[in-house]
């Protein structure tokens, strides 16, 4: 396994639809979140700013494996670069119940991280998701040079950066 980080995030109240489960856009925060929570400890600049070039996300593919009811309990993200392109780079989750051990537990996933949405860190390889996931996921973002709005090569500082955090993609089950 390469080098994934894991962030805790609270289910919100605001999460649960009339279904009484996590809503499916709701998910799409979770992801969104874990991604810039893990990008400082991936080198990612979290300075905010303003670059010749930003990060924009082109495509979600989401496998929904278990509904999630509203808990208390906090969920474990985990993320990790699964492909690195000229202009691209795809992004792996998978999302699931913190592990028994728990975050700071001894467990196979390590040292803890915060478990407030606002503050949430990431360590690569801490308190993970429990054995089965409620979600598997992939994004694609790609690099726009600001000035022209067009894919923007990254060079190879940026590719080692993300080199540095690749793992096999998630096990989606297609169309």
């Amino acid at each position: 396994m390469g080098s994934r980080a894991v962030v805790v995030l609270p289910v919100r109240w605001s999460d649960v639809d009339l279904f009484g489960h996590v809503n499916n856009a709701a998910f799409l925060r979770f992801l969104d979140d874990a991604r810039f929570a893990a990008f400082p400890g991936m080198g990612v600049d979290d300075a905010g700013e303003i670059s010749e070039s930003v990060l924009v996300v082109v495509k979600h593919e989401i496998d929904y494996l278990a509904p999630v009811r509203f808990t208390s309990e906090p969920l474990a993200v985990e993320v990790w670069v699964s492909r690195v392109g000229t202009s691209s780079v795809d992004f792996g989750y998978e999302i699931g119940a913190v592990a028994a051990d728990g975050p700071g537990g001894d467990g196979p996933m390590g040292a803890g991280v915060g478990t407030d949405g606002t503050d949430a860190e990431a360590r690569p390889g801490a308190g993970g998701p429990a054995a089965t996931p409620f979600l598997r996921a992939l994004s694609r973002m790609v690099q726009i040079d600001r000035s022209t709005g067009r894919p923007r090569p990254f060079d190879d500082a940026q590719r080692e950066v993300f080199a540095a955090h690749t793992d096999e993609p998630p096990p989606l089950r297609g169309w």
